[in-house]
């Protein structure tokens, strides 16, 4: 719980310039995790689950519609998040290959922040939701196993993005003009270089790919579903007046 309540903090402060410096310059940093190297081979719940527990995530196994399990989770008391296994080889509810993670909001939510945000950082995706609210999502990939410190290198950035877009809906203004988007883009915290070290997605073999792309196209609807689901806890923007 400490070490991920110090990214929190590093996430709040919107990284510092040295530890930036450190991972542009490829300095080597402490693994996250126990066994950074070792592959697991799909995002099933126990497979996730003890990387989890390595972060001090509070979470929980929940059944699916299909019959599968995912994650109802929270980091560090103050980001809910859910992690949905998708892309599954085995009767569509386990050895999943790819996982959606993602954070819903429920308030106020400025269109023009959600989008700004959304062209800043290609690491993942914000949208609004249909109802005032907003999400920020990232889909992780396995076809052929992923190192377990790469799973946990991906949630604590992940971590870190949602709190930062969080801030962003919670100061937004009620602008609706082309200069009121233009404004957002140029917001301190979205011209920042923290996340220089964020790479983009890898390719991978075009019959894998199928699978995962068909889990693209539905990602909005399964977001969209899941945000009515009564056990799903929501974060509140609380806008600043």
């Amino acid at each position: 719980m400490y070490k991920f309540l110090g990214v929190m903090a590093v996430a709040a402060a919107l990284v510092s310039s040295a530890a930036a410096q450190n991972s542009i310059s490829g300095a080597a940093s402490p693994p996250v995790v126990s066994n950074p190297t070792t592959l697991i081979a799909n995002f099933d719940v126990q497979s996730v689950g003890p990387i989890l527990d390595e972060l001090g995530v509070v979470w929980r196994a929940v059944a699916t519609e299909g019959g599968g399990a995912a994650i109802v989770a929270n980091a560090g008391g103050v980001l809910n998040f859910y992690m949905q296994p998708s892309a599954c080889r085995v009767n569509g509810t386990s050895n999943c290959i790819g996982v959606l993670i993602f954070s819903p909001y429920e308030g106020d939510a400025n269109s023009q922040t959600v989008r700004a945000f959304n062209d800043r950082y290609p690491f993942t995706r914000t949208a609004l939701d249909g109802t005032n609210g907003a999400f920020i999502t990232r889909y992780e990939i396995a076809d052929f196993g992923i190192p377990r410190g790469n799973v946990a290198a991906s949630l604590l950035n992940f971590f870190t993005l949602a709190s930062r877009f969080h801030a962003e809906l919670a100061s937004a203004g009620r602008t609706v003009s082309l200069e009121g988007y233009s404004g957002d883009l140029a917001a301190s915290s979205l011209n920042r270089k923290g996340l220089l070290n964020l790479t983009g997605a890898i390719e991978h073999a075009p019959a894998l790919s199928e699978r995962h792309n068909k889990s693209f196209d539905e990602a909005t609807d399964d977001i969209l579903r899941l945000i009515e689901l009564e056990y799903l806890p929501r974060n509140k923007i609380k806008n600043f007046k």
